[in-house]
């Protein structure tokens, strides 16, 4: 048998070759991560908001109008502060211990409870929470925050008690809206009765009346518009942040499409009906669905990408502030 023979040379120039094939792959690699960094939205990171965008996103005139109806804490609450109950279902809130054995028979629906003081409950695990105490026609109801006295005072706001409508914001929004024109946002029209009927967005309307909503909405606006249509709309007391149907979602203080010339019909009458198309500005994404929840920008070789995403799940690519892509 032959000794096998080692080419020293050979092995050298072989693990060499596979050196620098590893080298160029690691390389390759490497290239490709930090491609993949520029080459789409979903893995860039959130970073500072360009002076366009600050001004494109800044409050609008409608949330500044509408900021000073506000709920109040319950430091400022006082003996007899009313709140009016929006539905039957209102009574599953308080301790039932002492209520009627069939608590639908109360009927609180539309009833009125006043605020008379508050109450410490001691809990299982030997800690103390704070109950509110409310009364209607001589019967007394407790409403547990769950939360100790310490942090009750600040923490309990009168817009946040389930189905319970805090009757001085109600105030506070008629005293501010009723006889104002305004210009409509929604298609979202009822009748007296609560039915759907059609509706437009961006006609005039007035307002008449501000009453107390219903379960879902605390706020209930009658108009008529300037056709003398009459209808109602409901609304919510928030001016901010997730809540849906906000007076500035609902309204504009001034007939938008004066402001906005270089706009064209086509693009407009699609703004009217809340839709978007590829080509649309951000600008005019924003006047048909309204501020985005959560901003992401990023960009590639040659042009900046933005992310514009709502709470509804609607989400919009930019490509240098231009429409590229959607899902609604």
């Amino acid at each position: 048998m032959k000794p096998i023979l080692f080419n020293m040379a050979g092995c050298r120039r072989h693990s060499f070759a596979i050196n620098a094939i590893s080298t160029s792959l690691l390389f390759i690699t490497s290239c490709c991560m930090f491609s993949s960094c520029f080459t789409g939205i979903e893995s860039t990171k959130t970073v500072s908001l360009s002076r366009e965008d600050k001004k494109i996103l800044a409050p609008t005139p409608e949330e500044e109008y509408f900021k000073g109806v506000k709920p109040q804490s319950l430091s400022e609450w006082k003996k007899g502060k009313q709140f009016m109950a929006a539905d039957n279902k209102t009574i599953l809130i308080f301790d039932q211990q002492g209520l009627p054995a069939d608590p639908n028979s109360a009927s609180l629906g539309g009833k009125i409870l006043s605020f008379e003081g508050i109450k410490p409950k001691l809990e299982l695990d030997g800690t103390q929470s704070t109950s509110l105490i409310f009364s209607e026609n001589g019967r007394y109801y407790q409403y547990n925050t769950g939360k100790s006295s310490s942090i009750a005072s600040d923490q309990v706001m009168s817009d946040q008690i389930p189905m319970l409508i805090d009757l001085d914001m109600v105030k506070e929004a008629k005293d501010l809206l009723q006889g104002t024109k305004l210009w409509i946002r929604s298609p979202l029209w009822y009748d007296e009765d609560g039915n759907r009927v059609q509706g437009r967005k961006f006609v005039g309307i007035t307002v008449e009346d501000v009453l107390p909503g219903d379960i879902s909405f605390p706020l209930k606006l009658k108009f008529v518009d300037d056709s003398g249509n009459e209808a109602w709309i409901f609304m919510n007391y928030g001016n901010s942040g997730t809540e849906t149907r906000l007076f500035s979602n609902l309204f504009f203080l001034s007939d938008l499409r004066n402001k906005y010339p270089s706009i064209t019909d086509e693009v407009w009458e699609i703004i009217c009906k809340g839709g978007v198309k590829l080509g649309m500005t951000k600008e005019e994404c924003k006047l048909s669905l309204g501020n985005p929840n959560d901003v992401n920008r990023g960009h590639d070789y040659s042009q900046t990408l933005d992310l514009w995403q709502y709470p509804n799940g609607t989400a919009l690519w930019f490509e240098d502030g231009i429409l590229t892509k959607f899902r609604i």
